[in-house]
């Protein structure tokens, strides 16, 4: 059944057991009688006149009680010195009084709640020296703890007891030696596999194997000597961890959570109830810590159900874990059996719950194997139908990639057809989009031309308005001067004709002509002078090399810009130039600029009107400033706005608010592609019914 180092180490196990752990001198006293002292206040030699009742058998159960415990014993005559050895190491407190005739000879006190190096005897158990008497001599003991007392009484020689703890020191040795080789094996599976269900083993070994150093006596006499804070509540510390470390480990070996979940809410109930057994020990409560901690044992009967119920379900592991723990709770109750009298005393059921947390170890660690081996074959049948069906899909695949091929070449053929029929159609658009942005142009052409053609014609009509009266002006003039040449010294009607001359310079008022013909040739001149700066600006705007990058000066852009909307300027609102003298010439193409001017000026202009506003009140405000690596052009209106979703599609091509036939919706999306050319971006702010801003930024490092 078992493999060969567990084989071994349980047959060296069980050979320890057999070992003849009763010395040849040593008696059990069995004639003992109890008396509780529930007022607490009895005292030496008060308790000799105690009524004291007979304990039957070896063993003495005390039970769980907060009242101190009377023990007396008679022991016969003897010559030599004998010790009274008392088999419950965790007692809290232990008086131990020798009366001969009603006198006390000698006196005592031990127990775990005083250190360790105050006994007489350096043992788990508690060892009292019996002096030699010539006459019976009667043994109290007062006993009081906060836990269950179960103890037996038993008298030798100190050399006896000392033999008889040696070989059990050596038996749990072998226990000791057995469970930190269970520590170890199962601590490098787990640095092997790494599966919880190993480290959550692994500290379930430590605690177990800790609990039973604490129950019989190792824990105060190796571990913690001095510390009798500890000591007094290390066997309620021991019970909560080993139950705490079961929960774990069963939640995890036995995948309670998808197996079981009514077994998982149990198991936080009582992790909840191993928690507060902790807590009261801590504070002080040793009984009901003992009495919950008791309580929750009872868990253990529970798992056993659970085991059964998951394995039922199909879950194979949990089959080896029922074994192991039927074996650990069969130790379990024979060693409890044997405290009630319904066992005999003897080596076997004395060291029943050693040997069955031993056994329990062992067969979890091959339960935990097996459970590895059984990972290890679902994980090979599992990789068996993965296989399976990645043929099953390779095969399908196969079949699917002949047909997908067959209707590729068919959608091959009409995606041809597709391609040659929606490559026309892309020509057509591009066509379609050139004609568009050609319209734009040639609207933004037509406005330019209509306002180039009212700008010119006002000069030329004042210009040819003053030619006919400076024509009339001038041949007065010449007639003035025709009279005045008809007539020379040596004419005898030289007299006559000066006189006919001046009279007619008089009726033609020459003075009066003279101021005439000034202002008229003033008017000729301003005309020119208007005509001229028109031509000027009109150069400027269409700049014949807009397609090559040059120095531009932004403020210029804007005049020539302003020069070409004069007539709609003067019919629609007022301009207010903010440009700045200390403008710096930039990187630009300065014709596109000028259409992105006239386009944001122009629908500026068309928003002061559609405002319904007094002219008074229109305003266009022109701002140009010079940042650090950019030039700003803000441009702003008190017209209508915008509300948000407008403002969102206003740079999309062919978006217009504009009546149908009043625009081709390109203006703004023209306008939007040129800053863009200039690294450059536009924002835009508008609230509706206050008026839009447009914020140009354009990059000096053009």
């Amino acid at each position: 059944m078992f493999k060969t180092p567990y084989r071994r180490l349980v047959l060296v196990f069980s050979f320890l057991l057999a070992l003849n752990i009763q010395s040849q001198a040593e008696q059990f006293v069995e004639d003992v009688t109890v008396h509780v002292d529930s007022t607490m206040a009895l005292a030496w030699p008060e308790v000799m006149n105690a009524a004291f009742e007979p304990q039957e058998g070896k063993v003495v159960n005390l039970g769980i009680r907060p009242e101190a415990s009377w023990l007396k014993v008679t022991l016969d005559p003897s010559d030599k010195e004998r010790y009274l050895q008392v088999e419950s190491p965790m007692v809290d407190t232990l008086y131990f009084y020798q009366s001969v005739q009603g006198q006390l000879i000698y006196g005592d006190t031990t127990g775990v709640a005083y250190p360790f190096d105050s006994r007489q005897v350096d043992a788990p158990s508690f060892l009292f020296r019996v002096d030699p008497t010539a006459e019976p001599t009667d043994i109290y003991l007062r006993i009081q703890s906060g836990k269950q007392v179960i103890t037996v009484l038993s008298v030798n020689d100190k050399f006896g007891h000392l033999e008889k703890q040696k070989n059990i020191d050596v038996l749990f040795g072998a226990y000791a030696g057995l469970m930190l080789v269970m520590f170890l094996y199962n601590l490098f599976v787990w640095f092997s596999v790494r599966d919880r269900s190993y480290l959550y083993y692994v500290v379930y070994i430590l605690v177990i194997a800790l609990t039973q150093l604490v129950l019989n006596g190792y824990g105060n006499q190796i571990l913690w000597p001095d510390n009798t804070w500890l000591g007094m509540r290390s066997t309620h510390y021991s019970g909560v961890l080993s139950g705490l470390a079961t929960i774990v480990f069963a939640r995890q070996y036995l995948q309670v959570k998808q197996n079981a979940k009514w077994l998982n809410y149990l198991m936080h109930f009582y992790s909840i109830s191993y928690v507060v057994a902790f807590i009261a020990a801590t504070i002080g409560m040793y009984q009901f810590s003992f009495n919950l901690i008791n309580f929750c044992a009872m868990f253990s009967l529970i798992l056993i159900f659970g085991a059964i119920y998951i394995w039922r379900k199909g879950y194979k592991p949990a089959l080896y874990f029922l074994f192991a723990w039927t074996f650990f709770l069969l130790g379990v109750a024979v060693f409890v059996m044997k405290d009630y009298g319904a066992v005999p005393f003897n080596n076997f059921t004395r060291f029943a719950l050693t040997l069955g947390s031993a056994m329990e170890v062992v067969l979890l660690s091959f339960a935990l194997a097996d459970r590895i081996n059984q990972l290890k074959r679902e994980k090979e049948k599992e990789q068996e139908e993965k296989l399976e069906a990645l043929q099953e899909n390779e095969r399908i695949i196969t079949q699917q990639n002949e047909l997908l091929e067959a209707k590729v070449n068919e959608r091959t053929v009409e995606l041809a057809n597709s391609n040659a029929e929606l490559n026309d159609t892309l020509k057509e658009l591009k066509s379609a989009q050139s004609q568009l942005v050609d319209a734009e142009k040639m609207a933004s052409l037509g406005q330019m031309t209509a306002g180039i053609a009212h700008e010119l014609n006002n000069p030329i009509n004042f210009v040819s308005s003053n030619i006919q009266p400076l024509q009339r002006d001038l041949n007065d003039v010449f007639q003035i001067l025709d009279a005045y040449a008809t007539s020379s010294p040596e004419d005898p009607e030289h007299a006559t004709k000066i006189a006919e001359a001046k009279k007619l310079s008089e009726e033609l008022e020459v003075d009066f002509l003279k101021q005439e013909i000034e202002q008229l040739l003033k008017g000729i001149s301003d005309g020119a002078s208007r005509t001229a700066e028109i031509v000027k600006g009109l150069r400027i705007f269409s700049r014949l090399d807009e397609d090559a990058l040059k120095k531009a000066n932004i403020n210029e852009c804007i005049e020539s810009t302003l020069v070409i909307l004069k007539s709609n300027i003067n019919e629609t609102s007022a301009v207010v130039r903010n440009l700045s003298p200390d403008l710096p010439e930039i990187n630009c193409y300065p014709g596109k600029l000028n259409q992105v001017f006239m386009n944001i000026i122009a629908n500026a202009l068309q928003a002061n009107a559609a405002s319904g506003k007094p002219f008074e009140e229109r305003k266009v405000e022109i701002t140009t400033e010079d940042a650090d690596h950019e030039v700003l052009i803000r441009i702003k209106d008190n017209g209508i706005g915008m509300p948000e979703d407008v403002k969102a599609k206003i740079f999309d091509p062919f978006f217009t608010t504009k009546d149908v036939g009043q625009g081709t919706g390109l203006g703004l999306s023209i306008v939007l592609g040129i800053v863009n050319a200039h690294n450059g971006h536009i924002q835009v702010d508008s609230t509706p019914g206050e008026g839009t801003e447009f914020i140009i930024h354009l990059s000096k490092a053009l």
